[in-house]
């Protein structure tokens, strides 16, 4: 395996030529669902060295937005099935771009046309997720079959069609406001009031697995009055079991 720490021209090339994209995340808790999912379309766009991005369409599921909001974590995979072998992996920290956001607007301008894209006057947009890469890998790819490339399925674009965007809403409000492991989902003002932003309890669910490990810093500073309380029971406890021991040395 081969490491780099930035998107190299030639890795950039490649990508570029790629018909399917894996996407991989995972929440914090440690019984919690990891997710991986397959991006066709031409979705995926390499903005530099240390950036891409990709759009994100409705689907049954919310999985990517749920755990990027909860901890950023994110691995990209692209695999070769024709040509000679190759697996190219992407690891960084994602960002929930939601559709009609300025910085939505902006990538979206800076990245997509109609004329490079074929889901550009696509309904059910999401969001644009936005990835600031730190590590790239590329191994062997030899167990990696041949397949050869048809063409994209029409069938999101055809169902899409059918559908407004107040229509695409109310399917987020029914399917997308929780991640299978109840973390804290879509949320836009198309959605109506209760579901426009993130609540103080979307974001006590956010907060739930963070930390929480001793030799966490920022636990012990957010929790300095349980730490403390901590010592001093310790302190008591050890202070007992000493005076046993001498009492019983002496006795």
């Amino acid at each position: 395996m081969k490491s780099f720490d930035k998107i190299e021209d030639g890795h950039a090339d490649w990508i570029r030529k790629q018909k399917l994209v894996f996407v991989s995340t995972a929440p914090l808790d440690p019984n919690g669902k990891v997710n991986l999912s397959p991006k066709g379309y031409d979705c995926f766009r390499v903005i530099g060295p240390n950036q891409v991005c990709y759009l994100e369409m409705t689907g049954s599921g919310i999985e990517t937005q749920s755990h990027l909001q909860e901890n950023g974590r994110i691995t990209v995979m692209f695999c070769a099935f024709e040509g000679g072998p190759k697996i190219l992996r992407l690891f960084g920290l994602g960002t929930v771009l939601r559709v009609d956001s300025p910085e939505y607007n902006h990538v979206f301008s800076a990245q997509y046309t109609p004329e490079n894209c074929d889901i550009y006057s696509a309904k059910g947009i999401r969001s644009i997720i936005l990835i600031d890469v730190y590590k790239v890998t590329i191994s062997c790819g030899f167990g990696v079959p041949y397949f050869e490339y048809k063409g994209p399925r029409e069938t999101l674009n055809r169902l899409s069609g059918k559908q407004t965007e107040e229509q695409f809403a109310g399917f987020w409000v029914k399917l997308n406001t929780t991640s299978l492991d109840g973390l804290p989902g879509m949320r836009h003002e198309r959605m109506g009031e209760k579901w426009s932003v993130l609540s103080s309890e979307d974001r006590k669910k956010l907060k739930q697995f963070k930390g929480g490990k001793w030799w966490d810093v920022q636990y012990l500073l957010e929790n300095a009055s349980l730490v403390a309380v901590g010592a001093g029971i310790g302190t008591v406890v050890g202070a007992a079991v000493a005076a046993v021991l001498f009492m019983n040395k002496y006795a």
